[in-house]
């Protein structure tokens, strides 16, 4: 997860992100923008896609990707590989690796809080 430092308060987004919680949703984020990532950047693209996350839950449009991706465990577990490669290619900014990281961490929280059958 996205560091040590931060992981509460990213549980806490993505548990009231789909709680539909957002005015929690949102002071969660704000005290993830508040913590250290050790890079700047990738704090950034970090906080960016929970941002994003947290505009596309909210405005429940059906186009945007997080509303009509399948995420059943086999589709999840897909996502997270593509995003883990992703990151580990060494040849993206510090940004796309903060952006697909908190990507892969959702992947990861909703695998982990996931009910089977």
């Amino acid at each position: 997860m996205a560091s040590k430092e931060a992981r509460d308060d990213v549980i806490s987004f993505f548990d009231n992100l789909f709680a539909r919680r957002f005015s929690d949703a949102e002071r969660a984020l704000d005290a993830v923008k508040e913590k250290s990532f050790g890079n700047t950047e990738f704090k950034e693209g970090y906080t960016k896609a929970l941002e994003g996350l947290l505009q596309s839950y909210r405005s429940g449009d059906e186009r945007d990707f997080l509303i009509r991706a399948p995420f059943d465990k086999k589709s999840m577990g897909r996502y997270k590989k593509e995003f883990r490669e992703f990151i580990k290619d060494g040849i993206h900014a510090s940004f796309d690796i903060g952006f697909f990281m908190a990507w892969s961490d959702l992947l990861q929280y909703r695998l982990d809080t996931e009910k089977d059958g």
